[in-house]
């Protein structure tokens, strides 16, 4: 991870030394072209006297890097001066700008100046290894401090990392060793809050799924409780039927016709069985949905008096086998609500088909809808002529598999289950009256407000 950075900082110290040491090394040239001229070169040796490095000289200052530093005056490929460290060999090739040539296995940098007054070609030169040490120790000063606290800074980072995975890692522990029908919730006193967040929406989720398991152990339950009756009467009338059909040829014509008639009844008691079985597996599933999440974008404005007349329309032919008045009371402006349609299928079916259930042959049943402007709600009531039912009753029919004793009819005990779940999911409310001719009314209240 160091090497990188390191790199980085090579490359743009060394451009930015190149740029330093060149820019030097062009005004020195231009400082030493208005200096030095033909008038005032006159006396060379005792320029090249002050240049000179004179080690047992108490007064004088000297550096090292000055034997680094050179500078020559060519005049027609003639040496006419140069520094006490320069090589007799020329730096340049003579041509105005910078240079880069080994001498005697010493590189040199130049910059080169050609004065037209004087006629002569001015060098000013340095040796790279200056350049390429003073690269080195700002790269050396810029990378110990990269390579000491980088990894101090990696172990820094994961140590706080890893204390501030820890609630997470708990959280993963305490996920894998449970169970998968532990559904209770998660409590980690100890969480931050950003923890407390993700403990808030699986416990949430962890209620859902239980809400789920326990609806499909109701489910199987309720199964298992409602066909155990229905598939014994079945088997019974089964084996009846088996033993109807097996008629001895020595019977009389008497007994064969008896026979023949028992077997006609056990089939019939068949066929009887299996439409109940059929209608209480219906009725368990729509038991089933009613009871999952809906997603609201499942909801779309309807008018509610078109179900209506979907589900008249689909009633009629029981109607007519009771010979039953039926009275059609709706509005003749459309009723809009936000509903989930399926579902206010399966309400308006179920309501209509107990009132033709329970109400006698020739009897009444009227239906109701329209739009309740004082409230702004949608009504809709199924009145009959049955026989009713107690007022202390109409609290517990609501509840499942729960028949009126003495009715007289058979059913699986759902149905108003299931419009009680309906009517929860679309917020709405309902209540069990008697009817204008005795018998039951039931009166349901949407609200419109939502429709949005």
């Amino acid at each position: 991870m160091t090497i990188i950075p390191a790199l980085v900082v090579y490359y743009e110290a060394g451009h930015e030394v190149e740029e330093i040491f060149d820019a030097n090394l062009a005004q020195s040239s231009r400082v030493l072209k208005g200096l030095i001229t033909k008038e005032s070169i006159h006396n060379k040796q005792q320029i090249l006297d002050s240049l000179s490095f004179q080690e047992n000289s108490a007064s004088s200052y000297s550096h090292s890097y000055e034997r680094k530093l050179a500078f020559q005056i060519w005049e027609k490929n003639t040496l006419i001066i140069g520094s006490p460290y320069a090589p007799d060999t020329s730096l340049t090739d003579f041509n105005e700008g910078f240079y880069t040539r080994e001498v005697d296995g010493d590189e040199w940098r130049t910059f080169t100046l050609y004065s037209e007054s004087d006629n002569w070609w001015l060098v000013v030169a340095e040796e790279t290894d200056i350049r390429q040490e003073l690269i080195n120790e700002i790269v050396q000063s810029n990378l110990i401090p990269i390579l000491v606290f980088v990894p101090l800074l990696i172990i820094l980072v994961w140590l706080i990392t890893k204390r501030g995975l820890m609630p997470l890692n708990r959280l993963s522990t305490t996920v894998k060793k449970r169970h998968y029908r532990n559904l209770e919730k998660l409590e980690d006193e100890k969480a931050p809050l950003e923890v407390n967040e993700l403990l808030l929406e699986l416990n949430n989720l962890f209620d859902r799924l239980d809400e789920a398991h326990q609806r499909e152990r109701r489910f199987v339950g309720d199964a298992a409780h409602e066909l155990r009756t229905p598939l014994a009467s079945l088997l019974i009338h089964a084996e009846n039927a088996i033993d109807d059909s097996l008629i001895d040829p020595d019977l009389s014509q008497e007994l064969k016709e008896q026979s023949q008639a028992e077997l006609q009844t056990s089939l019939y008691s068949m066929k009887k069985g299996i439409s109940r079985m059929t209608h209480l597996v219906n009725q368990l599933l729509a038991l089933s949905r009613t009871e999952g999440q809906l997603d609201k974008t499942q909801f779309e404005v309807l008018d509610i008096r078109q179900l209506c007349h979907q589900a008249i329309s689909f009633e009629e032919k029981k109607f007519a086998q009771k010979q039953q008045s039926f009275i059609s009371d709706l509005s003749n402006e459309s009723v809009d609500l936000k509903a989930n349609t399926p579902l206010m299928q399966s309400l308006l079916r179920n309501i209509i088909d107990n009132a033709v259930r329970y109400t006698p042959d020739q009897g009444k049943i009227k239906l109701t809808c329209y739009h309740d402007e004082r409230k702004h709600n949608a009504i809709i009531c199924i009145s009959d002529s049955g026989p009713g039912v107690e007022a202390e009753l109409r609290s517990r029919i609501k509840e499942r598999f729960y028949r009126v004793v003495g009715s007289g009819q058979q059913g699986s005990g759902l149905g108003l289950s299931i419009v009680d779940k309906i009517v929860q999911i679309h917020n709405g409310t309902w209540q069990l009256e008697e009817s204008e001719w005795g018998g039951l009314a039931i009166r349901f209240e949407f609200p419109l407000s939502d429709m949005s």
